[in-house]
């Protein structure tokens, strides 16, 4: 065993990837590229002489040194970052950190970035993404996070935040222009998804089938609630993210559902279209939850006001 520290990345590196059990989840989390990831937690392990991380046909599986190691280190390596970040911060008031999932930040909040900067360039946002929600009971280092929560959640934010709605979630399926082509009829239409490749994403696991047991209960003639019994909402392949999914139905690989505010850029250049006029209202919503206080909460609050002002401007996701 060497006398010296590991490399700050490489040690970095693999606590993500064995916190995630995933290069891809990891590599989001950390704004570089799976290879990096791989690359850094294979030097980690030339550098201590173990094997830490398992790459199997299924995933990645910490081994028993591994599982001990990220235990002893995650820790300290957290306190380092938040130490680090704090001295930073009270450097500088106009610095903030906002934490979002990668969909979201690609989809709604950077074709917007521009609006913010414009009206406030002195202040610097920093995006951290991942599909993690940020437990602000520990990580000292987050400013502001958006995330998916209930309604309830809003009444009971952690302490020293307050929480507020950002969006509430209308679900729609899309797909390629042309899938539903020569279907007059939603019957006709629903028994074409039925033949369909159905595409899930990790975040919404069950939203196929959500969304067709919706569309069932909805005002619908019998021969519709009959045929959307035929689809089975199970199968089809499932991507890493709702972006990747919404990706994959542009591309004809099938028909996805998700978010509709995420899929208006798509929607609105015709690369993908909404088959069905049903929307599924989710009980969650997008929230924001911010920090309150600090040697930076001007800018916090300027930050959180203007996703507030961006989110009445286009209604439900």
């Amino acid at each position: 065993m060497p006398d010296d520290l590991p490399p700050l990345n490489a040690l970095r590196s693999f606590v993500q990837a064995g916190h995630e059990l995933s290069f891809s989840r990891a590599a989001d989390r950390l704004g570089v590229t799976p290879g990096a990831v791989s690359r850094l937690v294979r030097k980690l392990e030339e550098h201590l002489g173990v094997r830490l991380l398992e790459r199997t046909a299924h995933g990645l599986v910490l081994t028993g040194q591994g599982e001990l190691y990220l235990r002893d280190v995650s820790g300290p390596l957290t306190a380092v970052e938040a130490a680090t970040r704090r001295l930073v911060g009270s450097r500088n008031p106009n610095r903030i950190v906002v934490a979002c999932y990668p969909t979201f930040a690609a989809r709604w909040l950077l074709p917007r970035w521009s609006r913010f900067f414009d009206r406030h360039p002195e202040i610097d946002v920093q995006i951290a993404t991942s599909l993690t929600d940020v437990d602000f009971r520990r990580d000292d280092g987050t400013d502001i996070a958006i995330r998916l929560g209930a309604e309830g959640d809003l009444a009971a934010p952690p302490a020293g935040t307050v929480c507020e709605k950002l969006l509430d979630i209308e679900i729609v399926a899309v797909s390629a222009p042309g899938t539903f082509d020569g279907c007059r009829t939603e019957v006709q239409r629903v028994e074409r998804l039925a033949r369909q490749v159905l595409i899930h994403s990790r975040p919404l696991p069950a939203e196929w089938r959500q969304w067709l047991d919706a569309f069932a209960r909805s005002p619908v003639s019998p021969a519709v609630v009959r045929a959307l019994k035929a689809v089975d909402p199970g199968r089809g392949p499932e991507f890493e993210t709702l972006n990747l999914s919404f990706q994959a139905a542009a591309e004809g690989i099938g028909v996805a559902v998700g978010m509709r505010t995420l899929a208006d850029a798509e929607i609105a250049d015709g690369s993908l279209v909404c088959p069905f006029t049903f929307r599924r209202r989710s009980s969650r919503c997008f929230q924001v939850v911010a920090r309150r206080g600090g040697a930076n909460g001007r800018a916090v609050d300027l930050y959180r006001r203007w996703l507030t002002e961006e989110a009445r401007r286009v209604g439900p996701a």
